[in-house]
């Protein structure tokens, strides 16, 4: 099954994505910067915050420009926090669900960085 990935903001900021889905996913697309307002050929996001939620005990993994990054579980938050890392100036977002995902709700947060008008 693919994802749902929903666009909530598309401005000249910043994109907030609402995805939901369920496990045994393979690097399914969420954010596609080529698709985003004022985007150019070489569009960059950073990551600015995700707000997560997956149900069972599986993992979830983010990949940016097709490298793993960040592997989340259970229920929180990535990225206002002083000791984790910004992820910036990648391309599109992807993620991957294992097998003992039942279902999963993340919010990504992504900052346009570079090429945009």
């Amino acid at each position: 099954m693919t994802i749902t990935a929903t666009t909530l903001v598309d401005d000249g900021f910043k994109v907030i994505t609402d995805t939901k889905g369920i496990g045994n996913e393979t690097k399914q697309l969420v954010v596609d910067v080529d698709t985003l307002l004022n985007a150019t050929a070489d569009a960059k996001v950073s990551i600015a915050n995700l707000v997560y939620d997956i149900k069972g005990t599986g993992k979830v993994k983010l990949f940016f420009n097709d490298e793993e990054v960040l592997e989340i579980d259970g229920r929180g938050n990535y990225g206002l926090k002083p000791n984790e890392e910004k992820l910036s100036k990648i391309g599109d977002v992807k993620l991957s669900t294992d097998a003992n995902v039942n279902t999963y709700n993340i919010v990504f947060e992504c900052h346009k960085e570079t090429g945009f008008n």
